[in-house]
């Protein structure tokens, strides 16, 4: 997955190993034994994370860990570049071209690094400053982890209950249901929990 949005360039480079919502978890809520809508049921299950989950989903944050790049041409006015996908757990590396475009990297240690569940950003520590770039959108790259946790586990209750409780909600009504396609139409209880977790909102 690559995104370019005016002055960054974000793409998902490892994705999670595992879903929000496991297939046991979706066929207790449908009442389901049977085995043969498997395949139908892990592909709502997909089809209701991408719906939700960041870049784009109407929450708009990382469900399990993943790794991401984001390029950027140069840091705000205040030596900051913040990260768009969050919760971010950790800084993996950063990267950048130097005024003759060859590609360094900086000590990860040289930078403070401040999030919360909605918000994240790098800064230089006091007596550090970032090296001069090349001018390209893609002068530095930061490397990251994003994610509640590395399993269904350490997501929201709220959000394992929108994806499941949206799970349940196409299977009963699949007959209006195109897995992969983007369906404005939500039961109003996903519509509540999907809004108490949107980033940005306020809590």
């Amino acid at each position: 997955m690559s995104l370019e949005h005016r002055d960054q360039i974000l793409r998902r480079t490892v994705k999670p190993v595992v879903l929000p919502v496991t297939l046991a978890q979706a066929k207790a809520d449908l009442r389901e034994e049977r085995d043969i809508e498997d395949a139908l049921i892990e592909s709502l299950i997909m089809a209701a994370t991408d719906f939700m989950e960041a870049p784009n989903g109407a929450i708009g944050k990382a469900f399990i860990t993943q790794t991401w790049q984001l390029s950027v041409p140069c840091p705000d006015r205040l030596g900051r570049i913040e990260l768009p996908i969050t919760p971010a757990q950790s800084i993996e590396s950063i990267n950048y071209f130097d005024g003759a475009g060859v590609q360094q990297s900086v000590a990860v240690s040289d930078f403070n690094f401040y999030g919360e569940e909605d918000w994240a950003y790098l800064t230089p520590k006091t007596g550090k400053a970032w090296p001069a770039l090349a001018d390209q959108l893609d002068a530095i790259t930061i490397t990251y982890r994003a994610g509640f946790g590395d399993s269904d586990s350490g997501i929201p209750a709220s959000i394992g209950r929108a994806i499941r409780m949206l799970v349940v909600h196409w299977f009963e009504n699949r007959g209006t249901v195109v897995v992969g396609t983007i369906i404005t139409q939500l039961p109003m209880a996903v519509q509540s929990l999907v809004s108490i977790n949107r980033k940005g909102w306020i809590k």
